[in-house]
């Protein structure tokens, strides 16, 4: 899919180059693709043509959740439940 804008010319300079922008544009579109679930990580690594470390850290300034965070979480607070059980694994009621 392509998607264009029209905007003046004027607006861009050797400060403030088109490339510049377009590539900008096109790591927030892929960032709010997997904020709304529609791209994987592994995707978006194709796509921005990026490390795992540096799509980590795109993420994270943006306010997403890295899977490995996620998992991260998940994993404490299972912790946290076994520990309040004192250990014990939890009955089976068949």
């Amino acid at each position: 899919m392509r998607i264009g804008l029209d905007i003046p010319s004027g607006v861009f300079d050797d400060e403030f180059r088109a490339e510049d922008f377009a590539a900008r544009v096109r790591e927030f579109a892929v960032l709010e693709l997997l904020r709304a679930r529609r791209l994987h990580e592994h995707e978006a690594l194709q796509m921005l043509g990026v490390e795992r470390w540096e799509l980590t850290a795109l993420m994270e300034r943006a306010g997403i959740d890295p899977t490995e965070k996620q998992f991260d979480q998940i994993k404490g607070e299972l912790e946290r439940l076994a520990a309040m059980r004192g250990g014990r694994p939890a009955r089976r009621e068949d």
